[in-house]
């Protein structure tokens, strides 16, 4: 997964740029509305959405000690479901990656994808589960999941017979849930002390809440959305198709739920769901030159999401039959990614914190 990268000429820029514009940002009113709009996202976004996926990953957890202790075809499915479940309401939290989550590389040890197939076979034979190991980010989570459920055999009666005769295989399952719990409790109670100080960071620095989490939010559709999800695996930054790259290569059949889950995540972000939300607060705050800039990045939302929902519901076949049609989609996803990192900041008046590093 390609990381933020920083230099000390990017973050004397960041300061300088912040210095100048606070001069124009330090009104009360704009403040006010940040603050509502700071509110908004911890309310009825971030928090919810943690807690969601938590509940989700207990339950995970559950299904997972059913399964072990009857591993039958019925249970693996339950155990599927569940994680399909969990996978789901993922999408609307790796955005976050701000406070305790960027500080513990929360979304690393959670979804880096494709996962290292000989790292997990390695840690099952060797018995290991030092998980805050940088070499094992990538041995974990839910790629690591979705190998050990659907990958590790061609058939699910081999697959439930591997786990009934291999049970290095089921104590590793049961480890990775654990402690996928492990890694996301510390930030929903961080959460509760967080919120707070979240709320009230709203002048125009590099590491105000705004700036952060409007980077952040970026970051994600960049990276995490428009390249991990379509354009790795599209070829577009490697001259050829890497199919198997693609979010949840052993499941397959829900490589499309995710994306569509994750642009629903979002479009839910960018207009706020009856909160202040950056929709709204483009439009007040534009120019006349921006005036439409607030209808355009949605409308081109709009126009990603119809190409996505044109494409198969396995990304694997749809990038070996028809690969066109996934550049396309790639190309729609990125006309927004200009709206967002361009024009929506520029109005806005936030730096970008992050160096873009793969070539595009």
């Amino acid at each position: 997964m390609i990381k933020k990268i920083f230099s000390f000429t990017l973050i004397l820029n960041l300061l300088i740029f912040s210095c100048n514009s606070d001069s124009d940002d330090n009104s009360s009113e704009v403040w006010e509305q940040k603050s509502e709009m700071l509110t908004n996202w911890a309310d009825n976004f971030i928090i919810p959405s943690y807690t969601t996926l938590t509940n989700n990953l207990v339950l995970l957890e559950e299904s997972g000690n059913t399964f072990a202790s009857s591993r039958n075809q019925q249970n693996l499915e339950n155990l599927r479901n569940s994680f399909i479940n969990a996978y789901l309401s993922w999408q609307y939290v790796e955005m976050f990656d701000i406070g305790l989550a960027e500080e513990t590389y929360y979304k690393s040890k959670m979804n880096i994808y494709p996962t290292t197939v000989s790292r997990i076979e390695l840690n099952i034979q060797n018995g290991n589960t030092d998980f805050n190991n940088s070499n094992n980010y990538a041995a974990q989570g839910f790629p690591a999941l979705d190998y050990l459920l659907y990958g590790i055999e061609n058939s699910d009666e081999l697959i439930l017979s591997k786990f009934n005769n291999e049970p290095q295989y089921l104590i590793y399952l049961s480890n990775v849930i654990n402690q996928m719990l492990q890694n996301t409790y510390p930030i929903v109670e961080d959460w509760q002390n967080y919120r707070n100080p979240f709320i009230g960071s709203v002048r125009n620095t590099a590491t105000s809440s705004v700036n952060k989490m409007t980077n952040d939010f970026i970051y994600y559709y960049e990276k995490g959305f428009r390249a991990n999800k379509f354009g790795i695996p599209a070829g577009v930054f490697s001259g050829g198709a890497l199919p198997e790259k693609v979010e949840a290569f052993y499941n397959q059949n829900i490589s499309k739920a995710l994306a569509l889950e994750g642009f629903q995540a979002i479009k839910n972000f960018y207009n706020g769901n009856g909160g202040v939300s950056l929709r709204q607060y483009i439009s007040e705050v534009s120019t006349e030159e921006y005036s439409e800039l607030s209808t355009d990045i949605l409308d081109q939302f709009n126009i990603a999401e119809n190409l996505i929902n044109g494409l198969d519901e396995n990304f694997y076949n749809q990038i070996l039959t028809n690969n066109i049609k996934v550049l396309e989609t790639y190309d729609a996803i990125q006309q927004g990614t200009i709206l967002l990192k361009t024009d929506m900041l520029s109005v806005l008046q936030i730096p970008t914190d992050y160096v873009d590093a793969d070539g595009d």
